[in-house]
């Protein structure tokens, strides 16, 4: 166990307010990264001083910031078994959390990842795999740990928009793998905007054209429409607005498939 190392793979942005709490935190664990790999992209506050010496620190290289493009421009610099791709916003309270994630994917070949849920307290996981798939629940890019052989295999596609850890899990699991779901890590996203209107909403549609597109079937839309009618408006009304936008962008999405492909109907 005490052989196998790790890289961290951090994002940033003008991270300054939230980077001190990511890096102490993976410095506090059991299993500490070997080496630190930064992707920023146009960082202009105090993000750089705080990066630690002998990091490797890439700016991002392209017009328009893209999630998969600046996971695969760190990726070159992986030179270990595994690799934590972690946001700048997040931190792990459980200091024993990379080394349990390790082991869970050591335990079994067949488990290509693991990532961490918020949930502090003691450490399990549970498998996500092709049958319990909702689109939502394969590996997450906040804080996920990955075999670095299959990266190097298949890198995430660029023209994923959005939640192309989801896209990524779901070519794992055609593959017949497993990803792991680690609880009790403590896992906290420390940004000052939680969960955006935008960036939830971009992370739905990228669901459903790219990880589980049986989301545009009319029966998945008239389950969507009768929670909406029925359940939502129980809910606040930023919930209510989601969701109302989120079904009429499916059944939009739907009908343009449906007119391109006529014969090819999810």
């Amino acid at each position: 166990m005490g052989a196998s190392k790790y890289c961290a793979l951090i994002r940033t942005c003008n991270s300054a307010a939230t980077l001190p709490a990511t890096l102490q935190s993976l410095a506090g664990q059991t299993l500490p990264p070997s080496k630190f790999i930064f992707v920023d992209s146009g960082s202009v506050d105090e993000t750089f001083s705080i990066i630690p010496e002998g990091s490797v620190v890439q700016k991002y290289n392209g017009e328009k910031f893209n999630y998969s493009s600046a996971i695969n421009q760190g990726i070159d610099f992986v030179d270990t078994q595994y690799v934590l791709i972690v946001s700048s916003h997040t931190a792990l309270k459980n200091p024993r959390s990379i080394e349990y994630g390790i082991k869970a994917i050591e335990s079994d070949d067949a488990i290509g990842a693991a990532y961490f849920v918020q949930e502090l307290g003691t450490l399990d996981h549970s498998l996500i795999n092709a049958a319990n798939f909702s689109g939502f629940n394969g590996v997450w890019n906040t804080c996920g740990l990955y075999r670095f052989d299959l990266l190097k295999r298949r890198r995430f596609r660029e023209e994923v928009f959005s939640a192309e850890d989801q896209e990524w899990s779901r070519w794992l699991f055609e593959q017949g793998m497993s990803v792991a779901r680690v609880s009790g890590g403590g896992m906290q996203y420390n940004s000052a905007t939680k969960y955006p209107f935008r960036k939830r909403f971009d992370e739905h549609r990228a669901v459903a054209q790219f990880a589980r597109p049986d989301m545009l079937a009319w029966r998945h839309i008239a389950r969507i429409a009768y929670r909406v009618v029925k359940v939502y408006p129980w809910q606040n009304a930023g919930d209510r607005l989601f969701y109302l936008r989120w079904l009429a962008w499916l059944v939009s999405r739907r009908l343009h498939v449906q007119r391109r492909k006529p014969s090819d109907q999810p």
